[in-house]
């Protein structure tokens, strides 16, 4: 399975961009509820899991200044 279609942009009718991509929905279990797309394929999340890092770093009890958490 390939990446599909996961959100259309349209400006004036005319379609300004696709964002074709894979994704799963899981619940509070971790159990898959829905797959979009090649669900197996490795990943790079980069920098969108340094909020989901900083969270668990913080929820662990680590102290940090406002200036360290905001990085």
């Amino acid at each position: 399975m390939n990446d599909v279609i996961l959100a259309e942009v349209t400006r004036g009718g005319v379609v300004e961009s696709i964002h074709a991509g894979s994704g799963v929905a899981v619940n509070g279990n971790g159990e898959l509820l829905a797959v979009w797309g090649n669900a197996n394929r490795p990943v790079f999340p980069r920098s969108a899991m340094k909020s989901l890092q900083a969270l668990t770093v913080l929820s662990y009890g680590t102290v940090l200044s406002e200036q360290q958490t905001a990085l």
